[in-house]
């Protein structure tokens, strides 16, 4: 998590007075006409306070290789195998594990493990990529014989290469004393032709932080967003002086960018004929949007850069979508200060590595994250919730509420509901067809089920409300969506153990939770929770597994007392699932190998499936289970990083095979 002292943030938290106007002007990217108009325009939206307040990047972009440790590795012949649970089916998400062709390819302890998995009696390590210090992984796709790493570098002004920023604070937000430098998303493409010894390919680096990306095809689209390094306040005349001297230069203003495909890698800012702005932006923020085809290595990347702002990334098969939260505010006739927080909608074609801005929409209120947002027939849905509030000079009042909208191709406003579980706001959403389920949560959890058959028309046609609340949907089948979430307190409000819950949507005007399990007590957790890769859902076998952590109280304690939570459980919890019978638990695996002394490098983060084995999968350890029994049959292990000792030149333990009775 990002932490800044207050004063850091200030700025970023004050509202912008507006007129209702302002909501009905375009958004449309205009292009930037010269360096020297985007110089005045930047300067001018620059909060007043610090318009004499500027932090320098400066220096060259480094290109960090990788080196390899490797060890022998050979081909097999192509096995079935999962895929990252995504949001929409043929756009892959990345994602810190990928798997294909009995190779499984993981982040883990900022190396990247190439580990031959098939057959899992001979797990072991043909080869690891370690990083630069600069180099951050976060997400993996795999094509065929290309590895794409995306990740974080971290360029420091005088282009050493350096760690990081320490303590989670944005790279583009420096502090005084700081190496002053820029947060570089990279995109590094290795060929793996041969396991054993992975060659990079291409190197491409845009300047802000990894925002997001998708792969459709062989395309690989990257999203980055530099955050302004404006906002942080000198308070001594001498920094402010010294500031003036590098204020609003080309270089602070202009996105860097470097691709080995072009000039060899060379960092160079992005031509003005690649400049947008949005209409109406208030903060000097911009994202880069950036596309390439893996099939295509020596062409350039289309990129452009958009100053604005962007937060949730939403992709179908042909379009992309950047939504931007505006937290506008205003003087009402009363005389008091009333919030009012829209969303922006910034569409894009996609096609075959290049990017085309179509059109731009606004609706009211914020989104919660991707599956907020869907394409359907050519309509995008989304759906917002309000928080609204009042200021008189020295109260606040609040409320909250929640809205769906569809909006047609030219991203026009055409059907509307509106004023949604008033007090409440929304948990979870899903979009499945020609409906969309939604979860909001106060004290209990209702479900909506929405029709959205006519767009112009959308409509509530049931709703359930239980105790607790879903974070996660996920289809089960055309009758049924599963839940994943927490049991709740029904008079209090306060979140209890996990549940799993199956709700059955065959009668859309009465909606019925049909099982539901609840797992240990309050301060139980899964990353299923805010993170949907977690799951791994197998729906011809009626399996789905993914990682807990289960705690319990003690008979004794006081509820809702957090010092009272005792851990009873690090692992991942296996059930099987039909709408007959339930929930009914598999198995339960851990990697920690002394349950008073649980590690964090033993978390288990994910599970696959190669063929007939289940692959469960943490920092230290990639361990096989078979499909009937779960029984282990077979492992690879890394030893724990030592300070005198590399971790390049760790090496990995391969067990003999449990033997199956």
């Amino acid at each position: 998590m990002r932490t800044l002292s207050l004063f850091c943030f200030l700025p970023l938290l004050l509202m912008v007075m507006t007129n209702e106007v302002d909501a009905a002007k375009s958004l449309k990217p205009q292009r930037v006409k010269s360096y020297k108009a985007l110089k005045q325009m930047l300067s001018q939206r620059q909060p007043k306070a610090f318009r004499n307040i500027t932090f320098d990047v400066g220096g060259p972009i480094a290109m960090p290789g990788a080196s390899v440790s490797s060890d022998s590795g050979s081909m097999i012949a192509p096995v079935s195998h999962s895929e990252t649970n995504v949001q929409v089916a043929g756009v892959d998400e990345g994602d810190i594990v990928k798997t294909s062709d009995g190779y499984i390819y993981q982040i883990a302890e900022n190396h990247v493990r190439l580990v031959k998995a098939y057959p899992s009696q001979a797990l072991a390590q043909v080869a690891e990529l370690v990083f630069d210090d600069d180099f951050r992984p976060s997400e993996l796709y795999v094509d065929g014989d290309r590895l794409v790493v995306l990740g974080n570098a971290w360029q420091s002004a005088d282009g050493a290469q350096a760690a990081g920023p320490a303590n989670g604070v944005p790279a583009s937000m420096p502090l005084i004393g700081w190496p002053r430098g820029a947060n570089q998303a990279a995109a590094k493409i290795y060929d793996i032709s041969d396991k054993a010894n992975p060659r990079l390919e291409r190197a491409l680096m845009l300047e802000g932080d990894l925002l997001s990306s998708r792969k459709i095809g062989d395309s690989v689209y990257v999203i980055s967003k530099n955050y302004s390094r404006d906002y942080l306040y000198l308070p001594m005349p001498e920094l402010r002086q010294e500031r003036k001297k590098t204020l609003n230069s080309l270089d602070n203003l202009i996105p860097h960018v470097s691709d080995t495909a072009v000039n060899g890698g060379t960092e160079q800012m992005l031509p003005v004929s690649k400049l947008y702005y949005f209409p109406g932006f208030v903060d000097p923020d911009y994202v880069v949007v950036a596309g390439f085809r893996l099939s295509q290595p020596d062409n350039p990347a289309d990129v452009k850069a958009y100053y604005g702002s962007g937060d949730v990334i939403y992709a179908s098969h042909d379009n992309l979508y950047l939504s931007a939260a505006d937290y506008k505010a205003k003087i009402n006739s009363k005389g008091l200060e009333v919030s009012k927080p829209f969303t922006h909608i910034y569409k894009f074609a996609l096609q075959n590595g290049e990017t085309r801005f179509l059109r731009q929409g606004e609706v009211p209120g914020t989104v919660l994250n991707q599956f907020s947002m869907d394409e359907s027939n050519g309509f995008f849905r989304i759906a917002t919730t309000i928080n609204r509030w009042s200021w008189d000079g020295s109260t606040a009042q609040g409320s909250s509420w929640s809205n769906l909208y569809v909006l047609d191709s030219d991203m026009n406003r055409v059907g509307a509901v509106e004023k949604l579980a008033p007090g409440e706001r929304i948990y979870a959403a899903r979009f499945i067809g020609e409906r969309c389920y939604l979860v909001t949560f106060r004290q209990t959890d209702p479900l909506f089920v929405i029709d959205l058959a006519k767009p112009d028309a959308p409509t509530v046609l049931g709703e359930l409300k239980i105790p607790g609340f879903s974070t996660y949907l996920h289809p089960y089948d055309s009758d049924h969506i599963i839940g994943f979430g927490h049991e709740a307190d029904e008079n209090t409000g306060f979140s209890q153990g996990l549940k799993l819950a199956l709700f059955d949507v065959s009668d859309v005007n009465n909606p019925q939770l049909k099982h539901k399990v609840i797992l240990g007590g309050l301060g139980s957790y899964s990353p299923l929770l805010n993170n949907h890769k977690a799951l791994w859902f197998d729906k011809e076998r009626q399996l789905l597994g993914f990682p807990v952590q289960i705690s319990e109280q003690s008979d004794t304690a006081e509820p809702n007392n957090w010092w009272s939570i005792k851990s009873v459980f690090e692992g991942a919890y296996v059930y099987q699932l039909t709408p007959e019978d339930g929930f009914v638990q598999k198995a339960a695996i851990t990697h920690q190998s002394n349950p008073s002394q649980w590690k964090y490098r033993n978390y288990i983060d994910r599970l696959l499936t190669i063929d007939d084995q289940l692959y469960t999968l943490s920092e230290s350890r990639i361990q096989s289970q078979d499909l009937v029994n779960f029984e282990q049959t077979g492992f690879v292990e890394w030893q724990a990083p030592e300070d005198d000792v590399p971790v390049e030149v760790q090496p990995a333990i391969v067990s003999e095979p449990a033997p199956i009775d």
